[in-house]
Formats: C-alpha cells, sequence, structure tokens
C-alpha cells in the first residue's frame, strides 16, 4: 500500500469517527436533558412539522432545518401506503399537499416517491413525500423524533425505529390512562419516550394527573387546555418537583388557552413567558425560529 493511499484511507477513518462522536454526544445530550426532571433552566424545542414556514410540512428539507437549527426534536406524522411503507403525511389523503390525489392507503410507495410536496402557499416544489427510514436515517443521533398518528401503526412503528438504531430517539404520546396502556400495548413501548398527555376539563383532571405522574412510565408530562384558569395547571410546580419535565403546546389557542404562538408575535412575555411562569421546560411550536430567539434572549437555552 503506497503511502498516500494510506493516508486517504487515514483520514476517511477519522473523519467517520469524528462524526460518529459528535452525534453521540449529541444524543447523549438530548436524552440527558429529556430525562433530568427538569433540573437544568434549559427548555427544549419541537418543531412542528419541521420548519414548514419555510419549506414545505413533513419534508425533510423541513427538518434539516430543524437540525441544523440545533433545535432538540421534530413532530413528523405517518402514514402507511398500500405496500406497508411509512410516510411522512399529515392527512390521510395527499391532495393538500402534493401534486397527486386520493388516499396515502391507495398508493404503493413506487406510485407515490415521484410526486411533488407543494410549499405552505401551495406553490409546488422539488421536494418529495420522505419515507420514514430516510427521516430516521437523517435524523439518527441528531435530533429527537415525536411521532404522531402513530396508533393505528404502533407495531410498524417501532420495526422500523428499531431497525436503524433509533428507538431510544422515538418519542410516542397519548391521552389515555395507564390501565389502558398497559392492556392495549404490553411491552411494545419498551425502550421508547413515552408522553401521557393531560386534556384538561376542569372536572377529573387531577385524577388523572394522579395516575399519569404514578402509574406510567415517563419522564415527562404533558398539559393540554383550553382555558388558563383549569386549578390543574396550578400544579406544574408538583409535577417539576416530582421528577417530570413539562412539555406545553403553543401551537394554537385551544391548546394553551390562548397563550400561543401567533400571540407571541406581539406580546411573548403573555405567550411563551406564561407558559414559562407554568415551569414549561418543553415548548412544541410552530414559530420555532421566534420562540428560539426569545429563549436564547432571557438565557433559557
Amino acid at each position: 500500500m503506497n503511502t498516500k493511499y494510506f493516508t486517504i484511507i487515514a483520514f476517511m477513518l477519522f473523519v467517520s469517527g469524528v462524526f460518529s462522536t459528535h452525534a453521540q454526544n449529541r444524543l447523549d445530550f438530548l436524552l440527558n436533558t429529556l430525562k433530568d426532571g427538569g433540573k437544568s433552566d434549559y427548555v427544549m424545542i419541537f418543531a412542528h412539522r419541521g420548519d414548514w414556514r419555510n419549506a414545505p410540512e413533513n419534508s425533510l428539507q423541513a427538518y434539516k432545518s430543524c437540525i441544523d437549527a440545533g433545535f432538540d426534536g421534530i413532530e413528523i406524522d405517518v402514514q402507511m401506503t398500500k405496500d406497508s411503507i411509512i410516510v411522512m403525511m399529515h392527512d390521510q389523503t395527499i391532495d393538500r399537499t402534493t401534486t397527486g390525489t386520493g388516499k396515502v392507503s391507495d398508493y404503493t410507495w413506487a406510485e407515490l416517491k415521484d410526486l411533488k410536496l407543494k410549499s405552505p402557499i401551495g406553490v409546488i416544489t422539488r421536494q418529495r413525500i420522505p419515507t420514514f427510514d430516510e427521516v430516521l436515517e437523517l435524523a439518527k443521533g441528531r435530533i429527537l423524533i415525536q411521532v404522531d398518528k402513530w396508533q393505528p401503526i404502533k407495531e410498524k412503528v417501532i420495526e422500523v425505529a428499531k431497525r436503524h438504531g433509533c428507538l431510544e430517539q422515538i418519542i410516542l404520546r397519548g391521552t389515555t390512562d395507564s390501565k389502558h396502556i398497559a392492556k392495549t400495548y404490553g411491552k411494545l413501548l419498551d425502550g421508547v419516550n413515552y408522553i401521557p398527555v393531560l386534556v384538561c376539563k376542569g372536572e377529573g383532571d387531577d385524577e388523572k394527573l394522579d395516575d399519569f405522574m404514578d402509574n406510567i412510565k415517563t419522564s415527562v408530562i404533558s398539559l393540554s387546555f383550553t382555558r388558563d384558569d383549569f386549578p390543574v395547571i396550578d400544579r406544574a410546580k408538583e409535577i417539576k418537583d416530582r421528577g417530570f419535565r413539562i412539555w406545553y403546546n403553543s401551537l394554537w389557542a385551544e391548546f394553551n388557552g390562548g397563550h400561543d404562538d401567533e400571540m407571541a408575535m406581539d406580546d411573548p412575555e403573555n405567550s411563551y413567558g406564561w407558559l414559562l411562569k407554568k415551569r414549561a421546560n418543553i415548548i412544541f411550536s410552530d414559530h420555532p425560529f421566534l420562540l428560539d430567539a426569545y429563549l436564547k434572549k432571557i438565557g433559557r437555552r
């Protein structure tokens, strides 16, 4: 082996090792932070459908933008094709976001893969519908992945995530009680980050919260509320003191009593600031760049 060839091989091995170490360090940070019970001031950002304001929703471009920005998680929507390939699509149909029409489940992957995605204002782009496999390879070791619409295809989601070695990066959320979870999923959720969501109603909220904290293996509790005066919201300090991070959804008013991303554009203190006063340390946002700038300004990232 000549010296030049040996040098090239050595350099390639070195670069590969650097990237691998960086990815592992990043994943360690994400998982340690997710499970630290909110002991640090760091607020995690999860981007709804990726950076969909600047790229087609649920596109690789939208996800890569979030990875490059250093966000902590992306939310993805999954549907399954006629030939059992998981693809990224919020709706059951492809009409709204692609150049095609009809149900995802009526198409094979070969029939879908050449369609083009549309931008948020309906402009046809060069982006294509990604598969779950492609998203996992893009995100591996780099960002957490909250999978939405997972219940109908739960076994397949877990199978694919395991195959790519990404199971610990996956986050699944649900609103059901501990007995239903145990009966429905059994050991299927082992190794996955499962987050229970308390949809506040005003009655029965305390009992549901106690069930989540006492009986579900999780590091995060999520609260969703149409009004900001539900008494259970004032238990946020207790939730944190019990060792859970608290996840709030800032997408639109029905999830946060009006303290949403739209309000944050003009009045961030009464939007993101209000959520932080209620002990938020994970925020699920439609405006992740706006949220990131605000959190950095106040020293929370």
